[in-house]
């Protein structure tokens, strides 16, 4: 049933029930999130009355209906998580709880395959309302998701059912989709594409295909967004009604916003309505193939390029690759934090001009970050560049890795780069889109590691595991792999690699960006020097993710071989672009795969926001409590601690700064 490589992928990945995570580092946090983060969601989504919305429809609840319209989209993205999750590890109580979810989705879904509670239960009448704004497509697009993986772990047609039923829908309406019928927050698009890759039903591809081509081909989408939203707040309007009348009284209509007020600053007010009306906001101010760098919405846009890189993978339109590198490129260079945040705009929740990387404003949202994650991950299964699997590694420890608490119960959905006292982490949000998108990102960690066709074994991410790989469907070509890895504190990696008879194939280290000199040992022989002389480029964040690259091994591998890697991990001191006027005469810390930040639990006599680091002085290392943490000297003879900027933020509200001054030269 599931389909085969596809024809435009330069290797393809590894099934994660396939691969066993050991990794010090990672099994915690892989743990956190199976044990506590996932079902710390599923208690927030029914404190807040996500679920009840779907037993108010079923009638088991008389209750009136919570959350903003788009709410169930975390709860289908809680069941893919759940569904991720359970591939690895069989968990009898998550199981339970998926299955009863999913059961809970099947007793109102509509015969022809509907589903949206916001309508359903509001507007029974009415379907395919504001696409710009109202978000079904994307909702759908999450439960056709939940419903692939769920299919996988309990073989159970009827879940499978869900999503098919769901897709087929949209082909009968949407078969050749209008510019005003494209969905204004992508998705939809990912989903259709995974379940063509599961059926091999063309149908599918198509109609993922179709939402992206008709995307920004509207004359007047001003008029449109502004006649969508025109008709939202009449449909609030008559939602407030509906509650005013079940509770008695006055009701009023929430901000989107609320959450958040201090972003609420009219500054950026002006912007975000621009950014609206232009179509920028959403990526429709033109055509996809000419967008020449990243636009709006970062989250969208993540999905968005996603979708299209999958698009790529099964057509092989050089035009499209061309338009997604580029674009690429430009969020790199000119766009993106030194974490790999990438977001600088509140409201917008978007892209700013170029260069502009505001450190307090610093939106930086956390499924930002997984969206971009998605992305690298796509591009390099399209071009085998290891820049991508650079990034990728540089987002998960730094840009998504701090979305989540270390006890998986408190979550950041924005991630400045420095904070007075102003941002905490939070049991849940209004809008709770990102604790279930962390939770799918670390459930589908191990799938990052490797790729591989018949002739090439890749290796992307050095974090520790067992596997078997078939290079080809004989028995013979299967390969024994034992990764052990110290990182993210130190370099050292070993690799006990298996075969059951002596064969030939390219092994392919991937040599990260943040190194330099790695020394490598094939079964006891130091190879020679493999460090390229790369250009480097200046970029807007302070990191040059292009000067990562693959080792390729060719051996007349033996039936057993180790391969033994030291990656050296210099303290490193970050510039920003002199374009970035924030951060002139300020400098940022790296140690090996890792930012490192200034918090005031850290430094409690010393003011972190105002401190100023000596010039000449070098950072030094230390471990404590299993964390390596560094050490600057200040004015005073004095020392400002420094910790991974993951980590920061779960001793409460503090101070935390990145970006700091640059003192006197000693």
């Amino acid at each position: 049933m599931i389909k085969e490589l596809s024809k435009y992928k330069i290797s393809d990945e590894i099934p994660i029930k396939q691969i066993d995570i050991t990794d010090e580092f990672w099994s915690e946090k892989i743990k956190i999130n199976r044990e506590s983060a996932i079902f710390h969601q599923w208690k927030k989504l029914e404190e807040v009355g996500t679920i009840t919305n779907f037993r108010i429809l079923n009638g088991e609840s008389t209750k009136f209906r919570e959350g903003y319209f788009y709410v169930d989209s975390d709860a289908h993205k809680w069941a893919e998580a759940a569904a991720i999750i359970l591939q690895s590890q069989d968990n009898n109580e998550l199981l339970k709880l998926l299955t009863d979810y999913l059961n809970l989705v099947i007793s109102v879904q509509e015969k022809d395959g509907y589903i949206f509670t916001y309508n359903q239960i509001h507007f029974p009448d009415k379907r395919w309302i504001n696409h710009q704004i109202e978000h079904e497509l994307y909702i759908l697009g999450h439960l056709i998701e939940a419903s692939i993986i769920a299919y996988k772990i309990t073989k159970s047609e009827k879940f499978f059912s869900i999503g098919k039923k769901i897709a087929d829908l949209l082909v009968d309406e949407f078969s050749n989709p209008s510019p005003k019928e494209t969905p204004g927050h992508p998705e939809i698009e990912t989903a259709l594409i995974k379940l063509y890759r599961f059926t091999n039903d063309e149908k599918y591809l198509e109609l993922a295909q179709n939402f992206i081509d008709a995307r920004g081909k509207f004359l007047f989408f001003g008029f449109q967004i502004f006649k969508e939203n025109f008709s939202h707040n009449k449909r609030n309007e008559a939602v407030n009604k509906q509650k005013e009348s079940y509770y008695g009284t006055e009701v009023t209509n929430e901000s989107l916003f609320s959450e958040w007020p201090e972003l609420d600053s009219k500054k950026h007010q002006l912007r975000f309505y621009f950014s609206a009306f232009s179509g920028k906001y959403l990526q429709q101010n033109k055509p996809f193939r000419r967008q020449k760098k990243p636009i709006g919405h970062c989250v969208r846009w993540g999905y968005l390029v996603t979708a299209a890189t999958m698009i790529f993978q099964e057509t092989g339109e050089k035009k499209l690759l061309k338009s997604l590198q580029r674009s690429w490129d430009e969020m790199v260079k000119k766009k993106m934090y030194i974490t790999g945040g990438i977001g600088s705009l509140p409201l917008t929740e978007g892209f700013g001009r170029d260069y502009e990387l505001n450190n307090k404003d610093a939106y930086n949202e956390t499924c930002a970050a997984i969206g971009s994650v998605y992305w690298n991950w796509e591009m390099l299964l399209s071009t085998g560049d290891a820049k991508y699997a650079d990034l990728l590694e540089w987002q998960l420890y730094n840009a998504v890795l701090v979305g989540m608490s270390e006890n998986g119960k408190k979550y950041f959905y924005r991630n400045p780069l420095e904070v007075d006292q102003s941002v905490e982490r939070k049991e849940w949000y209004k809008t709770a889109c990102c604790p279930s998108n962390i939770s799918r990102t670390l459930g589908n960690l191990a799938k990052y590691i490797y790729s591989y066709d018949e002739t090439n074994l890749w290796i992307h991410q050095y974090i520790g595991n067992k596997t078997t790989i078939p290079l080809t469907e004989q028995e013979e070509s299967e390969i024994d792999i034992e990764l052990k890895s110290e990182m993210p504190w130190e370099g050292k990696i070993v690799i006990d690699l298996q075969c059951k008879e002596e064969q030939n194939y390219f092994l392919n280290l991937r040599i990260p960006s943040w190194t330099k000199n790695p020394e490598i040992k094939v079964n006891g022989k130091e190879l020679d020097e493999y460090d390229f002389e790369l250009k480097e480029v200046n970029t807007a964040s302070g990191i040059s993710p292009f000067r990562s690259y693959y080792v390729s091994l060719k051996e007349k591998w033996k039936l057993k071989n180790i391969i033994e890697i030291i990656f050296p991990m210099p303290i490193k001191i970050h510039e920003s672009h002199k374009k970035v006027k924030e951060n002139k005469n300020r400098i940022a810390i790296s140690r090996g795969p890792l930012i490192y930040c200034f918090e005031s639990v850290d430094n409690p006599d010393l003011q972190v926001l105002k401190g100023k680091v000596n010039r000449g002085n070098k950072p030094v290392y230390f471990n404590s409590e299993g964390k390596i943490l560094l050490k600057l000297k200040i004015n005073d003879n004095k020392y400002l601690i420094a910790r991974p900027y993951y980590s920061w933020g779960n001793s409460g509200k503090s101070s935390m700064l990145i970006w700091i001054r640059k003192g006197v030269q000693e």
